[in-house]
């Protein structure tokens, strides 16, 4: 739980099951496996934005959406004199002003209007108890009649930070979608900020897709360094610009002239792996410099930069604050993907 925060079931006290780990979201023997995207909510243009981002990304039938509005733990929180029950039940069909109900609510009726959700799925209600906090966690899940579902996700802990991390990390999410925001003030107890929105990119071990205002562009740039980490990346990244239809260009970049040939084998390596698995190649580029200012430079017009990067820890914090990578989420003006 994030942060060590006590969740326990009413009805035993026993420790409860998160959402995420309950036996009836396992795929059924013999399916494959759902595609799965958490969808960090706070109320903003820039997570609203996300959200649309991973709409286009999860078209289809095989795709589940998790809407997370993170809230830290408030031993003070109001309710006005109404019973917490009959709040936790009605946070999301009620107009009540609750921290992170309005937001996930708005994000719902988003859903409905991009026909991605309809109001006559199955409903199911969640609740686990937190000490130390009135209102807990809660959750609502959505499923259709073909099985695809929408969990709208109202989760307490230490830090908004922490509480996406742990969600993300104990999910299992095939992605993780974050707005950066970009001259809008947001304000409440569950805002991601610029400051928060990099931590989670820094700091998740799995795919997260940081979504900025711009949103024109053509296809995926996919960025390839010279080793074998990098290419398999490239395959998984191409699956998923795949799902949303969107042309893949590949891009390696050399830091020098002699090291060039080896750029270009990689992006011929890479394609020729990604276009043996059905999924076309519109381009592939190899070119000399250095590479973050070239990235983010051909990055331009496309919708989404996607990065690899090594995966280094010093006990339990991914670093790559310096790496190629970081220096093109910090730089670059649109969406940016990085992959593990």
């Amino acid at each position: 739980m994030a942060g060590g925060a006590s969740r326990k079931t009413p009805e035993t006290g026993e420790p409860a099951l998160r959402d995420s780990e309950s036996p009836k979201d396992v795929p059924a023997t013999g399916g494959p496996p759902r595609f799965s995207i958490l969808v960090c909510i706070d109320g903003t243009d820039a997570s609203y934005r996300a959200l649309r981002h991973a709409v286009r990304i999860g078209s289809g039938t095989d795709a589940d959406l998790t809407l997370l509005y993170v809230r830290p733990i408030d031993q003070d929180l109001r309710t006005g004199g109404m019973q917490i029950s009959v709040v936790r039940e009605n946070i999301l069909d009620w107009g009540l002003e609750l921290p992170g109900g309005t937001a996930l609510r708005r994000g719902r009726e988003l859903l409905v209007e991009l026909g991605w959700l309809n109001k006559d799925w199955q409903t199911e209600f969640a609740h686990v108890d937190v000490q130390g906090d009135p209102l807990g966690d809660n959750a609502i899940v959505y499923s259709s009649p073909k099985g695809r579902s929408v969990v709208l996700r109202l989760l307490i802990a230490p830090s908004v930070a922490a509480g996406i991390l742990d969600e993300a990390k104990l999910g299992g999410f095939d992605l993780l979608v974050v707005g950066m925001p970009e001259g809008e003030k947001g304000s409440g107890p569950g805002y991601v900020s610029r400051k928060i929105a990099r931590r989670v990119a820094r700091e998740h071990t799995g795919a997260v897709l940081v979504t900025r205002a711009r949103e024109e562009g053509d296809g995926h740039l996919v960025c390839i360094a010279n080793y074998e980490g990098s290419i398999v990346a490239a395959q998984k990244h191409a699956e998923i610009a795949n799902r949303c239809a969107s042309p893949i260009f590949l891009l390696s970049v050399a830091r020098t002239v002699e090291f060039i040939p080896d750029s270009r084998k990689t992006v011929a390596t890479a394609k020729e792996r990604i276009e043996k698995a059905g999924i076309p190649v519109s381009g592939t580029t190899a070119l000399v410099g250095e590479p973050v200012p070239l990235i983010v430079d051909q990055g331009r017009p496309h919708a989404v930069i996607v990065v690899s990067r090594f995966q280094k820890r010093t006990g339990w914090r991914q670093i790559f604050s310096n790496s190629i990578a970081f220096k093109v989420l910090k730089r670059a003006e649109n969406s940016v993907m990085i992959t593990r």
